[in-house]
């Protein structure tokens, strides 16, 4: 028996991230701070995740403007299967919120989508994602 649990080859693993990226005080350097990761062989989970980040961000900073339409995607259920197929086909998925201080990004990709020299986290190339709608998109 080897040390591998739950494992198989063509199983497939998705990584998803809650980044806040902003202007260090009085520095003119840009941070990038990790809110949260996690790891899941279940695109449901994923996304149930990535919902969770998406409403427990909105809910403790004042993002009015950003609030009723990232509810609004994360319950409607035509817009999580379309999420849902989107990352279960290997593709990213980008939630993108700014605020006045900092941009939130939120994302799940397939593990087999990462390059092996990319960084947890980088960013794709324009058009490389499913994008929420509404959100404003990097």
């Amino acid at each position: 028996m080897t040390g591998e649990v739950n494992t198989s080859p063509e199983q497939a693993s998705y990584r998803c991230e809650a980044l806040a990226e902003g202007l260090v005080c009085e520095t003119g350097e840009t941070a990038r701070y990790v809110l949260g990761t996690f790891w899941t062989i279940s695109p449901v989970l994923a996304l149930r995740w990535l919902g969770g980040q998406a409403l427990w961000i909105v809910d403790r900073l004042d993002l009015v403007d950003h609030l009723a339409e990232l509810r609004a995607w994360y319950e409607d259920r035509e817009s999580q299967r379309t999420a849902h197929a989107h990352i279960k086909g290997g593709a990213p998925l980008l939630v993108v919120v700014p605020d006045e201080d900092c941009t939130y990004t939120l994302s799940v990709r397939s593990v087999a989508q990462d390059p092996p020299s990319a960084p947890p986290g980088a960013r794709d190339g324009a058009g490389a994602g499913l994008l929420v709608p509404g959100a404003v998109h990097p």
